[in-house]
């Protein structure tokens, strides 16, 4: 080690190290910098209504704007040969942007520590000969500051890799690594060195390699993708906590260096340091009480309340880490399975209503063609001008009826779909044909916007067809005169999508959720069976048919089908 002392010292000299050691700092204030100007960016430069990622990413951009700044000041002390004492300012600047991170990193609302950068102001202070000329020697408390920064370091290192493993990003891998160069490059500097020696090479040589590793990990996409943790959180505090009787203890032996303490004073130190362990423990067990143990209970006590009292309570979101995903996604189940006793109570509704519908119909249908051929008869034996009148009025109320029990039989009994590769994109034009004679007349325009790339899908051609041939009729009975139906396809994940807007009047939310019942309408023709049975063929296809609608503006039927 004396021979690379020496052979650097020959080397370079140590009008040139401190140069180098000011260029140094002069580097990390820049790339931290940068590094906040690119944290801001992202938070939009002010705190937005999404409060947790603003702040979040706020708090990171102001750690680096009180990392560079410290950084730049260490270097303004070097270049003008300032009284030393002033480097504590700079170093425990380092310190309070590293604790920033960690907050920024680890804390569940971020909103409520905007205020803390705002501790670098008194910092400042320290640049002030009343303040610095007070305090010790700057050498003999300067192994303390750093190996502080070491520790502070080293958490931020461990945060990253715990977001790592939450997130799923190796930039979090590469972030963890630039804290870690960055920690043992303080070690290094924990140890009195003469300027030019190998600790001291290594320790300024680490620093500068670990925030440019920074500057190209800390990218935007990594800064939106970080999240609080309950876990970032206890590693965060119990780590904190354990260095606070560390740090005291390590100040009482620096202390004790200079200005030796009596056994009396040793004794009342060791009480102290017993008392702030204690409390440090005791803060510790406290907070994973109340936002470890807390939340689960709560989580814990509603599933129970849910299987032994059937009594459903949605829990309330307080937080965005893995306790609050777990609360939304209890929540989320009890909706799901809110709507899932809803439909089966549909269902089981219209499986009735089919049942009833197959008696009458076919209770209706004999007496009806009896019916009807009696008044075919009658006419065709029967002379008078009355009677044919009353014949074609019976004939024609006989046909209604005879359409309407077709219908009821068909939603009763819908014929098991035989399917086959279809391109739904030909069905559309085919269907769009056989409408674009009607919508002349009432001057409605009929638009597509079909995918090319759409693939074929399994399904019966027919009863498809039905179905976009009811959507369509439905959209033409809710525009106005010059209005717009347009309809859509497309294909995502394993999904074909058929979609049919139009700018109609819409549907009310009063009545939307009972569109799709048996028999339910509000047109003055039809019999409310039309989406009823559309959604039947879609779900016998193993897809859906679903509604979006704005009253006044308009509706979106979208079929979903598989393949």
């Amino acid at each position: 080690m004396e021979d690379l002392y020496s052979l650097t010292k020959s080397i370079f000299s140590t009008q040139f190290l401190l140069k180098y050691h000011n260029g140094e700092e002069i580097l990390i204030g820049i790339i931290c910098l940068l590094i906040a100007v690119r944290a801001f960016r992202a938070s939009g430069f002010k705190i937005s209504p999404d409060r947790v990622k603003s702040s979040r990413i706020f708090l990171v951009g102001a750690s680096f704007v009180i990392l560079g700044s410290s950084s730049l000041i260490h270097a303004i002390i070097h270049a003008t040969h300032s009284d030393l004492n002033l480097l504590y300012q700079t170093l425990m600047g380092y310190s309070l942007g590293l604790f920033i991170l960690i907050l920024a990193i680890s804390v569940e609302n971020p909103h409520t520590k905007i205020a803390i950068p705002l501790l670098y102001i008194p910092l400042l202070a320290l640049l002030h000969p009343v303040a610095y000329e007070k305090f010790p020697v700057f050498g003999q408390f300067r192994p303390l500051v750093w190996i502080l920064i070491a520790y502070l370091s080293g958490i931020v290192c461990m945060l990253y890799i715990g977001t790592f493993y939450r997130r799923r990003s190796k930039q979090f891998l590469f972030s963890a690594f630039g804290h870690l160069i960055i920690c043992i490059g303080a070690i290094f500097l924990f140890f009195p060195a003469p300027i030019g020696s190998t600790i001291w090479l290594h320790g300024h040589i680490m620093r500068p390699l670990g925030f440019i590793i920074l500057f190209f990990s800390m990218s935007r996409t990594e800064l939106l993708k970080m999240e609080g943790s309950v876990l970032y959180r206890a590693l965060a505090a119990f780590s904190i906590l354990a260095a606070i009787p560390l740090l005291f203890f390590g100040t009482f032996v620096f202390y004790d260096n200079i200005s030796p303490v009596t056994i009396i004073g040793r004794r009342f130190i060791i009480f102290l340091l017993l008392l702030i362990t204690l409390i440090s423990g005791l803060l510790f067990g406290l907070g994973m009480i109340i936002r470890l143990i807390r939340p689960i209970l709560q989580l814990k006590n509603s599933v129970d309340g849910m299987v032994g009292e059937g009594m459903v309570t949605r829990i309330p979101i307080q937080s965005y880490d893995e306790i609050g995903e777990l609360s939304n996604a209890f929540n989320e189940m009890l909706n799901r399975l809110d709507n899932a006793i809803e439909e089966q109570e549909r269902m089981c509704r219209l499986a009735a209503t089919g049942e009833l519908a197959a008696t009458l119909a076919h209770e209706i249908k004999n007496p009806l063609n009896a019916i009807g051929g009696a008044a075919n008869y009658i006419g065709k034996h029967t002379k008078g001008s009355l009677v044919k009148e009353f014949v074609a009025v019976i004939t024609s109320e006989v046909s209604r009826i005879n359409n309407l029990t077709s219908t009821l039989l068909s939603f009763s009994k819908t014929t098991e779909p035989m399917p086959e590769p279809t391109d739904l994109n030909k069905l559309v034009k085919e269907a769009l044909y056989l409408l674009s004679k009607e919508s002349p007349e009432l001057h409605v325009t009929l638009k597509e916007d079909l995918a090319d790339d759409l693939p074929t899908v399994d399904c019966d051609y027919n009863q498809i067809k039905q179905v976009i041939i009811n959507l369509l009729i439905n959209a033409l009975d809710a525009v106005d005169e010059y209005g717009l139906i347009t309809v859509r396809s497309w294909h995502k994940k394993n999904k074909t999508y058929l979609a049919v807007e139009d700018n109609g009047k819409g549907i009310s939310e009063e009545i939307i959720h009972n569109i799709f019942n048996p028999f339910f309408t509000t047109k003055t023709r039809g019999t409310g069976l039309g989406l009823a049975i559309s959604k039947k063929i879609a779900r016998e296809h193993g897809g859906d048919l679903t509604v979006e609608s704005t009253p006044g503006k308009g509706s979106i039927f979208t079929l979903v089908l598989y393949g």
